[in-house]
C-alpha cells in the first residue's frame, strides 16, 4: 500500500464508508518536524467487507520513524505532554519490566496460547515489536528474541534481531501485541511472518478493542469547519481533545464537538477484521479472547487476542 491518503481497506482493499472527519495529532506532527508543510487532514472509514475501521490517512516511513524511533523518550513525552497534558508518567511508563501491567499481558497471553501448546515445549519465541524483552514468561527457558524498532537495550537473556531473517532457526512461535493497529500495511507484515514461521509453529496477535464509536454529524461538512476552527489554537485543541479522551474512557461517543483525532493507531480491529487479517496473511485461528475492560495506565483499551497457525 502506498503512504498518503487511502479510501481503500488495509486488509481486504475493499471500499471504506466514510464516518468521520478528523485531525491527525499535532504531537505526531511535531514529532516528524516541518509540520507546516505535512498533511493534517484525515478521514476515519469502515470497511464492509471486513469490518476493520481505519485511519484513511497512512503515514509515511519518516513519520514512523519519527514516532517508534527511541520510542517513549524524553523528547516524546515532552512533546505529547505539550499538546496532551494528561499523559502522566504512570502511562509512559505503565508497561516497564518488572511492572503490575507487564506481568497481567503475560498472563492473559498464557491463557490463550496453553491450551494449544505449552510454552515450556517451545523451541524458541520472537516477540514481534517487543520493546526490552519483559513479556516473556519468566519460567520460559529456551531461546528469546525481540524484533523491535526502538533500538532499546533488551533485558538480560534475551537476543535482538532486526529481521525475522536474521534469526539462526524459524520461529516455534512469535507473538505481536501492541502492534497491527500501528502499522500502514498490516497484510504485508503477517505475510512476513508467515514466511519465517516454522510448518508447526503459532502466531499470537494482540490488539486493543478502542475503535472510536462516532456520530453522523462528525461525516458532514459542519463538522470539518469546526475541526478548522477549534485545532486554530493550541488550548481549543487541547479542550475539545480532553473532553474527547474522558469520554471514549467511559465507552460512550465522541462528543459532537469533540475531536476525532488520529494518533498512533490507525487500525481498529473487530474480531472479523482481526481473522481477516490472519486469513489474508496465510494463518488459521484457533482460538480467540477479548477483555473489553482491559486497561493500559489509567487508559480504558481493552485487548482481543488470537491465536492462529500456518495454513
Amino acid at each position: 500500500m502506498s503512504n498518503g491518503m487511502s479510501q481503500l481497506c488495509p486488509i481486504c482493499g475493499g471500499p471504506g464508508a466514510m464516518q468521520a472527519h478528523g485531525r491527525i495529532a499535532p504531537f505526531i506532527l511535531q514529532l516528524r518536524g516541518n509540520a507546516e508543510n505535512l498533511p493534517r487532514d484525515t478521514t476515519l472509514r469502515i470497511c464492509d467487507s471486513c469490518d476493520l475501521v481505519y485511519f484513511s490517512h497512512r503515514f509515511d516511513n519518516d513519520t514512523l520513524a519519527a514516532i517508534y524511533s527511541d520510542y517513549h523518550n524524553d523528547r516524546y513525552l515532552s512533546i505529547r505532554r505539550r499538546w496532551e497534558p494528561w499523559y502522566s508518567r504512570n502511562v509512559h511508563n505503565a508497561m516497564e519490566p518488572g511492572s503490575a501491567a507487564v506481568a497481567e499481558r503475560i498472563d492473559f497471553v498464557t491463557k490463550v496460547v496453553e491450551p494449544y501448546v505449552k510454552i515450556g515445549s517451545l523451541r524458541n519465541i520472537v516477540d514481534y515489536g517487543g520493546d526490552e524483552g519483559q513479556f516473556f514468561p519468566p519460567s520460559y527457558l529456551g531461546p528469546k528474541y525481540v524484533i523491535d524498532v526502538s533500538g532499546k537495550d533488551v533485558v538480560e537473556g534475551v537476543r535482538t534481531a532486526s529481521s525475522l531473517g536474521e534469526l539462526p532457526d524459524r520461529p516455534h512461535l512469535v507473538t505481536a501485541c501492541g502492534v497491527l493497529e500501528h502499522l500502514i500495511d498490516p497484510v504485508a507484515t503477517v505475510k512476513q511472518i508467515r514466511a519465517a514461521i516454522a510448518d508447526d509453529g503459532f502466531f499470537y496477535a494482540e490488539v486493543p478493542l478502542d475503535r472510536p464509536k462516532v456520530r453522523r454529524w462528525h461525516a458532514g461538512a459542519s463538522y470539518s469547519c469546526f475541526l478548522d476552527w477549534v485545532s486554530a489554537t493550541r488550548g481549543g485543541w487541547i479542550a475539545a481533545d480532553f473532553v474527547t479522551g474522558v469520554a471514549r474512557n467511559f465507552g460512550r461517543k465522541v462528543p459532537r464537538l469533540g475531536a476525532v483525532k488520529q494518533s498512533e493507531h490507525i487500525n481498529y480491529f473487530s474480531p472479523q477484521s482481526l481473522e481477516r487479517l490472519l486469513v489474508e496473511g496465510g494463518f488459521r485461528v484457533v482460538s480467540t479472547q477479548a477483555d473489553p475492560k482491559m486497561s493500559y495506565g489509567g487508559m480504558r483499551l481493552g485487548r482481543l487476542g488470537a491465536l492462529a497457525v500456518p495454513r
